[in-house]
């Protein structure tokens, strides 16, 4: 059973002061095949859609919704995200954060959380 909050996205709306606020679910995934369909040794093995090495700090997001490049702050978890990859189930208000193993992917789950905008970055 999937724990369900209020997920809210404050988004900078483009040329003005004024925050919008959306609601979005996250989700987690790593770098193996059940999660990203390539395996050590293949092209593009570990690699993100914007060409970064996946790390720790990487999110996955509908870039037509958050530009990769994107910094931003996620309430409750520790540091910043950068947005620098997608996914094909990426679509709209959804985010998908980076986990080292498959095992904490899974445990992390689907929950609804808060994310911030801090600013747009350089491309990743």
């Amino acid at each position: 059973m999937i724990k369900a909050s209020i997920l809210v996205l404050s988004l900078l709306a483009a040329g003005t002061s004024q925050a919008k606020t959306v609601t979005m679910n996250a989700s987690s995934y790593c770098a193996c095949y059940k999660c990203c369909g390539k395996r050590p040794g293949d092209a593009g093995y570990g690699i993100t859609a914007s060409g970064v090495k996946v790390r720790l700090g990487i999110v996955a997001v509908d870039k037509r919704f958050i530009k990769l490049g994107t910094k931003i702050k996620i309430h409750g978890m520790k540091g910043t995200y950068l947005a620098a990859d997608t996914g094909s189930a990426i679509k709209g208000k959804r985010i998908d954060i980076y986990n080292p193993s498959h095992g904490s992917a899974l445990r992390f789950g689907r929950k609804l959380v808060r994310v911030t905008i801090l600013g747009r970055g350089k491309k990743a």
